[in-house]
């Protein structure tokens, strides 16, 4: 119900700005739809709006970032120093291990994983370089340090519970899913600021139209006083007429100046909504639609708003990630089967890093010295509660999606109807209270020629006069009244924008389109 309020306010708004243009010095003006468009590109509560739609996917931008070749590097030292003693004497009582290794990877949707790596590592060790602790003829087995090298391509996959990436890739629908929900929501958000901006024009019209009201009726009033002071002349009317009417008179000449302070009022604050300058000034320019559309039809409607509605296309999604968090939820009971290998080659030297690249006949690249690494990872959950919940839960989001379709698909097509018979009955009133207001004017007219002729008294002119100008305002609400009803059916079926030419790939600012 407060959703279906807030688009009331919408399209009062939308109604009221057909009455209006604005222009300044530069003959700046706007019509219905140049309105709409400017508001969304300048009221600074639509530009946060429309930032903040900007972000709708930044949860599937993160998890589809997982999915990038990444850079890495490593560097490792590694020191020992241990005491003398027998088990030492081959080992060195001080050793120093540097590493070094950088290379790529990625995580493919498949569940693969993906590694290229290179390694270097520098080994030292002081074992028999020490002639006092070296035992007699082992001083030859001293060695500088040790060069080791390799290149390694090292791939894993999943193939139980995730197989090949199965559950990952509908987790990723399931964002993606949540995305495009949050994305109507907010869509829907601009288009409440938008209302809200627009809803300034509505106020300025009302304002507008009120002081024209009293000033229509300050001239009438004036006519009519005229007319009866110049019967008292002749004596046709008595000096008590002539007392009524002055004390009328300045009873409207309050009401005008008060409706006068109004409208100024709504009139900056539409100028600050829309951010014009400060000289701008607003004038009618167009009537509001009296026209009924020639399209309405129920079932085509309804088909319409079935495929356009953002509330129906976002309980299909939600009935998508029900089914897609069902599945994740039996994997989640399955066992964890993941397989490993590596494969690559590698060189050793004493003379440093580079000869293990150089050299073609022990090096890296002579492929005689292959490094080969292979494992089997499996385990299982047993008595898992978190599991059984998991499944619970899901099952129970699946069954509550169900049944809010169901809801929703009656929802939506009695909402249609309902504004499609709204629509048309208000139509037939806007057009019965045409043909009021035109016999209230053509019976003032006559009542006022008679007056001048003497044949009617001023309390008859007076309840002419009210008459007439009830009915002028009767005629306003009436024709305001169809307009929102025409704009609620418009909103019924989420065509509202389009009905304004409003691009929504558009309402994101221009710097974040894709």
């Amino acid at each position: 119900m407060e959703r279906r309020s807030i688009l009331s306010v919408v399209i009062m708004a939308l109604s009221s700005l057909a009455l209006l243009a604005a222009e300044t010095d530069s003959g700046f003006s706007l019509n219905l739809k140049e309105a709409v468009k400017y508001t969304i590109a300048n009221n600074r509560e639509v530009m946060r709006a429309r930032l903040e739609l900007a972000k709708a996917d930044t949860d599937l931008m993160k998890f589809e970032g997982r999915y990038t070749y990444r850079a890495f590097a490593n560097a490792d030292l590694q020191q020992n120093k241990f005491p003398y003693n027998q088990n030492n004497i081959f080992s060195g009582t001080r050793t120093q291990t540097t590493t070094y290794s950088a290379g790529i990877d990625r995580l493919f949707t498949t569940g693969t994983y993906f590694k290229l790596d290179a390694k270097s590592t520098r080994f030292d060790s002081n074992a028999f370089e020490d002639p006092t602790k070296t035992p007699a003829g082992f001083g030859a087995l001293g060695l500088p340090p040790l060069y080791t090298d390799s290149l390694n391509v090292t791939i894993s996959q999943d193939l139980w519970k995730n197989a090949f990436g199965s559950k990952e890739r509908n987790q990723e629908k399931i964002i993606e899913n949540q995305s495009l929900i949050l994305k109507d929501q907010l869509e829907e958000q601009v288009a409440q600021k938008v209302v809200n901006a627009l809803v300034d024009y509505w106020n300025f019209s009302v304002k507008d139209s009120s002081y024209q009201t009293f000033e229509q009726l300050l001239t009438n009033t004036k006519t009519i006083r005229d007319l009866t002071i110049r019967k008292q002349g002749l004596g046709l009317s008595e000096s008590f007429e002539v007392n009524q009417w002055n004390a009328l008179l300045a009873q409207v000449e309050g009401q005008m100046a008060q409706a006068l302070a109004e409208k100024d009022e709504a009139r900056r604050k539409l100028i600050r909504s829309l951010n014009l300058p400060e000289n701008s000034k607003f004038s009618k320019v167009s009537p509001l639609s009296d026209e009924l559309p020639q399209n309405i039809d129920y079932d085509k409607d309804i088909a319409y708003a079935f495929l356009n509605r953002a509330d129906f296309k976002n309980i299909k999604r939600k009935k998508e990630n029900a089914e897609l968090a069902l599945k994740n939820a039996k994997n989640d009971a399955m066992p964890t089967l993941k397989a490993a290998g590596t494969y690559g080659y590698q060189a050793q030297n004493l003379e440093g890093p580079s000869v293990n690249y150089t050299n073609s006949k022990s090096g890296v690249f002579s492929y005689n010295y292959p490094v080969i690494q292979g494992s089997v990872d499996l385990s299982y959950p047993i008595g898992d509660v978190g599991v059984k919940a998991g499944l619970r839960d899901a099952e129970i989001q699946r069954r509550q999606v169900n049944l809010e379709e169901d809801d929703l698909t009656k929802s939506v097509a009695d909402d249609v109807r309902t504004r499609i018979d709204v629509l048309k009955a208000s139509y037939k009133m806007l057009e019965n209270a045409k043909k009021t207001e035109e016999e209230a004017k053509k019976y003032y007219s006559g009542v006022v020629r008679s007056f001048q002729q003497g044949r009617f008294n001023a309390l008859t002119v007076k309840n002419a006069l009210d008459t007439l100008v009830q009915d002028q305002l009767a005629l306003v609400r009436a024709r305001v009244d169809y307009n929102i009803n025409l704009h609620r059916y418009y909103v019924s079926k989420n065509a509202l924008f389009e009905e304004y030419g409003v691009d929504r790939t558009k309402l994101l600012p221009e710097d974040f389109q894709n």
